[in-house]
């Protein structure tokens, strides 16, 4: 419990050395008519109570056996493909998930090569891109995603070391990547969709999405700003059971909701909505092709 209540402080301390938001002058967001979204690798999910307790109920913790000594913390793929962050045994049903290396951090990925990996930022940034261009905005959202700045070593269920690659990539002022020689620079902005805070705890599922505006001429950053929400949708059996089809959708509609939020305190035209926004991600080279 104690090493619990320590993993939630420090997360909270890196969550608020988060930069303060920044909004473009009105003038200069009114001005974009085209926009690229790319989704940024998230963080795994953090669940507690731990869901070891409810594969192997032999593990319920209680105060006076602190089973967490005897366990390993692990990254695994719960059935649905969500990533987690948790405890597990040498005989538990689950199986370890061993990130793939590669470069990080400068580039971006093929969101194909994730596979069956659900990843809730690719799904964000197709609201976003729905949501822009419902406002009058041409937008698409990339096929490729932004791979986190973490070492191949990081890369476990120490979630403290994703929170402070989040950290990194929300405050920098100039995009590592350099959308200009890839072409994006025909486009009048980039938006990258992040999340912060993603964890199931208890009975409440706290969610923080993080959108940066980004010069693709420049790879300055323009605009950044941040939202949370605390929905109560229910424990994480229930949510993660059936594909976890329940947690994805509250991800979804919650999330959505946060995009807007954040699209509309940057200046840019987003079709307010009131429910999850969705679209098919074609292809972006054809998008960019198209630009005069």
């Amino acid at each position: 419990m104690k090493r619990c209540s320590l993993l939630i402080f420090l997360l909270f301390m890196l969550s608020a050395c988060l930069a303060p938001s920044v909004k473009p002058p009105a003038q200069q967001a009114g001005a974009i008519r085209t926009i690229l979204v790319v989704a940024v690798e998230p963080p795994p999910l953090e669940v507690i109570p731990d869901l070891i307790e409810t594969r192997l109920p032999v593990y319920r913790q209680n105060d006076t056996v602190p089973y967490d000594l005897f366990l390993e913390r692990k990254l695994f793929r719960n059935p649905g493909g969500v990533l987690v962050a948790g405890l597990v045994s040498h005989n538990d049903v689950v199986s370890e998930v061993v990130p793939a290396a590669g470069a990080t951090g400068t580039t971006l990925e093929p969101v194909a090569a994730l596979g069956d990996h659900w990843t809730p930022t690719v799904v964000l940034a197709q609201a976003a891109a729905a949501q822009l261009t419902g406002g009058g905005v041409n937008a698409i959202a990339d096929s490729r995603y932004f791979r986190l700045p973490l070492a191949a070593g990081d890369r476990t269920a120490n979630l403290v070391h994703w929170q402070e690659a989040v950290r990194q990539w929300y405050n920098r002022d100039i995009s590592p990547v350099n959308y200009a020689s890839r072409g994006e620079g025909r486009v009048d902005a980039v938006v990258e969709v992040g999340i912060g805070t993603y964890r199931i705890f208890h009975e409440q599922a706290p969610l923080e999405v993080l959108v940066k505006l980004i010069d693709p001429a420049s790879g300055r950053v323009v605009g950044r700003t941040r939202a949370e929400a605390f929905p109560v949708p229910g424990s994480a059996p229930t949510l993660l059971d059936r594909g976890a089809e329940k947690f994805k959708q509250v991800m979804a509609d919650t999330g959505a909701q946060l995009v807007n939020q954040g699209l509309r305190e940057l200046g840019l035209r987003a079709e307010k909505i009131h429910s999850a926004a969705r679209v098919e991600i074609p292809n972006a080279r054809s998008f960019l092709a198209s630009i005069p």
